[in-house]
């Protein structure tokens, strides 16, 4: 029976360090600060532009706040808005998985806390607006993940009232258990937690699984 299922973006449909990887390290160059490799901004993802260009800044000690911080971060956006998808991809496997849940009348949506602007630059890039509809960004309602705020939206924009969440972080599990809803966590993303450690109704680390876990738990 078709229901409605709700995806994060960075880290489950796409493999987005690269691209924040890269425009960290053009915004550290303008500022006259050293660079900071992949996996120590890898692991600044999951909670939207502003936290992970504060913790870069916050890395290199040369925290900001207030006014200055703003513009920081505002620039940052712009360097990413002019390519946001340069190194981005999809992983294996997602594109097809979504054509097949898209063809067997499932619902779709995208609940991320990149802010809107930014997020819909990369889902339409990737070409995952072909399937997913709804997209609700960090900034797009006063609350953000870990509150199950944006995914109860998603679920009404689909018109519906349950979802299954598809996430691979520690927000993305509170989101799920926030909202009491089952949750499939994808290990190839960016979290930091053991997968024993995270609420999750199963996990899966190749998208080509994801289908025969769907139809396993009959949800």
């Amino acid at each position: 029976m078709p229901i409605s299922i709700v995806f994060d973006l960075d880290g489950t449909l796409v493999d987005s360090a690269p691209d924040l990887h890269y425009c960290t390290n053009v915004l550290m160059d303008e500022m006259g600060l050293p660079p900071l490799d992949l996996p120590t901004v890898t692991g600044f993802i999951g909670h939207g532009i502003g936290p992970l260009v504060e913790s870069a800044l916050q890395k290199n000690n040369a925290g900001q706040s207030g006014a200055k911080l703003a513009k920081i971060i505002a620039r940052f956006s712009d360097i990413y808005a002019a390519d946001p998808a340069k190194f981005c991809l999809p992983y294996d496997g997602v594109l097809d998985t979504l054509k097949t849940l898209k063809g067997n009348g499932h619902k779709l949506a995208i609940c991320t806390n990149k802010a809107y602007r930014l997020a819909r630059l990369v889902v339409d890039a990737i070409g995952l607006d072909k399937y997913c509809p709804v997209l609700i960004g960090g900034d797009s309602l006063p609350l953000r993940k870990p509150d199950p705020a944006p995914l109860y939206e998603c679920v009404d924009l689909l018109g519906d009232n349950f979802c299954l969440y598809v996430g691979d972080s520690e927000t993305d599990a509170g989101t799920a258990q926030n909202a009491q809803c089952p949750f499939f966590l994808h290990t190839k993303g960016y979290r930091k937690t053991p997968v024993r450690d995270l609420y999750h109704t199963t996990s899966f680390s190749n998208w080509d699984a994801f289908l025969p876990l769907l139809k396993k738990l009959n949800l």
